[in-house]
């Protein structure tokens, strides 16, 4: 059964503001894109809608966060004691560094989220783009399917890790 945290009270606010804020951050981007590159002027779809997916896609990070964490590993008791060792670094040794450091319990909701809705909201526009010719229509239509997908996958998600554990 999937954990179920208290997500107002004490390290898990911190967490959450965390995700929060990167789901805003991306749709940020998404807002950016849509005003510069397709010409896209309506207050409507460029503020309104996109304050409706960033709600979408943080509740599907904290669904996905909460059915693939075990409590060990949130609580960070999985991290291994490394000896220090001196070692002469090159640039491979920093990338490896640099990728340890990235605590992957915290950021594998991040890319999944990520991933599949910007996957699910380019090929919603690509597809769109040959039949309606409104731009502003196809984004508002491409960032609400990016959204669906998104919790729908959480949803999978947690209920096969659901079913696992059962």
């Amino acid at each position: 059964m999937p954990i179920k945290l208290m997500w107002l009270k004490g390290k898990n606010l911190g967490l959450s503001l965390i995700f929060l804020g990167v789901m805003t951050l991306l749709q940020v981007l998404f807002i950016l894109i849509a005003q510069y590159f397709l010409s896209i002027g309506s207050i409507f779809a460029v503020i309104l809608i996109p304050i409706g997916v960033i709600v979408a896609t943080f509740y599907a990070t904290l669904v996905i966060f909460e059915s693939r964490t075990e409590m060990s590993q949130y609580r960070g008791n999985f991290q291994k004691q490394h000896k220090k060792t001196r070692k002469r670094v090159t640039s491979k040794n920093k990338i490896k560094k640099i990728i340890d450091k990235i605590n992957w319990v915290y950021a594998r909701p991040l890319l999944i989220i990520s991933g599949i809705f910007i996957g699910g909201f380019w090929i919603t526009y690509l597809i769109l783009f040959s039949i309606i010719e409104d731009r502003t229509i196809i984004y508002v239509i491409a960032e609400n399917v990016g959204a669906i997908l998104s919790l729908v996958i959480a949803t999978y998600i947690e209920t096969s890790t659901f079913r696992k554990t059962r």
